[in-house]
């Protein structure tokens, strides 16, 4: 009789978990669209914030994985469970509301997912912008001819070109005048 109580208590503590973890992934889906806003912008100062906004929301959901992991092991040792997923809890406490179990977990799946499709293109996103960034400075770095050096040239009788006017090479960061 103790372990059906203890059962149904660990039962009810993994449903209240689960939504707590489903509300974590919902703020996290939050902070992951503002972060895509930020990255959009180019904003260092929110992207520095959101940063430390989703070290804390990853911290939560790890407390609460540890605590789902923990009434998950209780539950399946007490029904004697080698799977130990919400299936097969529901099938083995069916006096218990199996349905709501089962409603919440898919719901957390589904914010799961759309957290991670949304990291994922954000972490695409700032692959791009630094790819962005990266070209840019390799062409600010790296050009020493002057563009314009092409107007210049003139072809001789034997088809070489020859410039007109020469030009010391420039290189943008060295520039002189």
């Amino acid at each position: 009789m103790n372990s059906d109580k203890e059962s149904k208590q660990e039962f009810d503590t993994l449903v209240m978990v689960l939504g707590k973890m489903k509300e974590q992934y919902t703020l996290y889906k939050e902070v992951l669209v503002k972060q895509r806003h930020a990255i959009i912008a180019n904003n260092t100062t929110v992207l520095t914030e959101i940063i430390s906004e989703i070290e804390n929301i990853t911290e939560g959901i790890n407390r609460l994985e540890t605590r789902r992991i923990y009434n998950t092991e209780v539950l399946a040792r007490n029904a004697n469970l080698k799977l130990k997923t919400i299936r097969e809890i529901v099938k083995a406490f069916p006096e218990f509301d199996g349905e709501k179990l089962e409603n919440v977990s898919a719901e957390l799946k589904k914010e799961a997912l759309e957290v991670k499709r949304i990291s994922d293109s954000n972490t695409e996103l700032l692959e791009i912008s630094r790819s962005i960034v990266k070209e840019t400075m390799r062409t600010i770095m790296v050009q020493d001819v002057d563009p314009r050096d092409r107007a210049w040239r003139t072809y001789g009788n034997s088809g070489a070109y020859a410039r007109t006017v020469t030009r010391a090479p420039i290189h943008l960061v060295n520039r002189q005048g």
